[in-house]
């Protein structure tokens, strides 16, 4: 490790904190498009304020129209990229600090965006910083390149890359250590399931105990719904409330009650958020809410009902649906309801998948809709990105192995294989690198995120000795 480095970068403690903070207290979710903003005001308030402070270091720094920008450094024919971005998912509920704040408690930032991907941003600001301030000559040029809606479609980084060139190399601090030489495949579409009115499809309405008027659930594909909601009319709110309580008690399901007037109620339904990558570490709230229905008799949207349980349920891996794939490179498929809405005569379950990397998007699409032929269910493309694979002999693996090695002392980790999905993929050549350590909890898209302050510095000194590694003249 280059002691003169880290006694640079270690100089710089204080600044990459206030900086973080400065850029977590920027409520970065994605917004309706204004003049200028394609992607909302706080996500443009973030970038610009992100750019300013970069300048305030005095390095080179380019806006590109509110769809993306770069900080640079170094000169040469060739760039390394480290590719990062300052959108967020929404915060959800139940955070014990508030997630717009970046307090510090315990030697932990808290707040949304301090782990993903804010946190390894502004780490990778001041590494740039710590390069060029150690004169250590560099034979390619270094871009930070700060995409913005990295959460919600990449149409930033694609807008980006119409004007700006891609780099030959690049790595992305969006996910974990050591490097992640591979990133599954990932699907976002919607299972549409439409119906008629309720008047139109049954002359008897004495058919159907109870009647749906509204289900809404989930604040983003790519997260495990926290919550979900279900307004349900019917004459038989005694029978409702025996039968809620008769399910809790066999479940540890977190489903309430309320009346809303005359003859409706309220179910309301929690659960627990987590990376759409990693389900299992979440509580689904619309899959438990849809267990919960199944319970009732005679509901007038039935089928989807049972569409929903009989394929879908509470399954990580899509067993039921027709698309359980895996490898021996990145292991099983991943299934995640991720949000539900029904409007009139339309119920729309976005989900999200994650394929295995030697599978392709045909295999996935064909066999769920085999299974859903049978229902009126329709599968409408959302977003597709294909998988990222690197040999674990490249190069670029192996000079960054090396690098982490030689920082953390961590001998024994592996390159691995991930659901998550980074920039890195965006590249003719790029792997994701940082920032969660191993044994560290992950809280990305969780309540109460945060980032250790300890290792925020270790981050900046790892993408600081890599850019050494990968860019400095030999």
């Amino acid at each position: 490790m280059d002691q003169n480095l880290k006694k640079k970068v270690d100089s710089y403690k204080d600044d990459i904190i206030n900086s973080l903070q400065e850029i977590v207290q920027v409520k970065s979710v994605e917004t309706q498009a204004q003049e200028g903003m394609p992607f909302g005001e706080g996500v443009d308030r973030s970038l610009r304020r992100f750019l300013e402070i970069a300048n305030d270091l005095g390095l080179k720094t380019k806006y590109v129209d509110g769809y993306a920008g770069h900080v640079e450094i170094g000169e040469g024919e060739e760039t390394l990229g480290i590719l990062c971005h300052l959108d967020v998912v929404p915060e959800g509920t139940g955070w014990t600090y508030p997630p717009y704040e970046a307090e510090i408690h315990d030697n932990k930032m808290y707040g949304r965006g301090t782990i993903d991907d804010k946190g390894p941003a502004v780490a990778s600001l001041y590494a740039l910083k710590a390069i060029e301030d150690s004169d250590i000559n560099l034979n390619k040029r270094v871009r930070l390149i700060l995409g913005t809606d990295e959460e919600s479609g990449w149409e930033g980084l694609e807008y980006y890359f119409k004007k700006e060139f891609k780099p030959e190399i690049a790595f992305s601090p969006d996910a974990q250590y050591p490097v992640i030489h591979a990133e599954k495949g990932i699907l976002i579409f919607d299972l549409n399931y439409e119906f008629e009115s309720y008047e139109e499809n049954y002359l008897d309405k004495n058919n159907y105990k109870y009647e749906v008027l509204f289900l809404k659930g989930g604040n983003a594909p790519n997260m495990v719904p926290d919550n979900c909601e279900l307004l349900i009319k019917t004459d038989y709110g005694k029978a409702l409330e025996k039968k809620l309580a008769d399910f809790k008690n066999k479940t540890d399901y977190d489903i309430k009650l309320n009346k809303e007037g005359k003859n409706k109620y309220k179910l309301i339904s929690g659960g627990v958020s987590a990376h759409g990558s990693m389900p299992e570490k979440g509580k689904n709230a619309i899959s438990r809410l849809m267990a919960f229905i199944a319970e009732l008799d005679k509901v007038n949207i039935q089928e989807f009902v049972d569409f929903y349980n009989n394929n879908i349920g509470l399954d990580y891996y899509g067993e039921r649906i027709g698309c359980n794939l895996e490898d021996e490179v990145s292991g099983n498929l991943i299934f995640n309801v991720g949000q539900i809405n029904f409007t009139e005569n339309l119920i729309k379950t976005t989900v999200n998948i994650r394929y295995p990397v030697t599978k392709n998007k045909n295999e996935v699409l064909e066999g769920i809709k085999n299974e859903v032929g049978q229902y009126d269910v329709y599968l409408e493309m959302k977003n597709h990105q294909e998988p990222l694979y690197v040999p674990k002999d490249d190069s670029l693996v192996q000079n960054l192995m090396e690098v982490y090695r030689k920082v953390t002392g961590d001998n024994d980790s592996e390159p691995i294989a991930i659901g998550g999905g980074t920039y890195a993929r965006a590249v003719p050549k790029g792997v994701a690198f940082g920032a969660l350590f191993p044994g560290e909890e992950e809280l990305a898209h969780q309540k109460d995120e945060y980032i250790d302050i300890e290792n925020l510095q270790k981050n900046a000194l790892i993408i600081a000795s890599a850019i050494k590694a990968l860019a400095a003249e030999k």
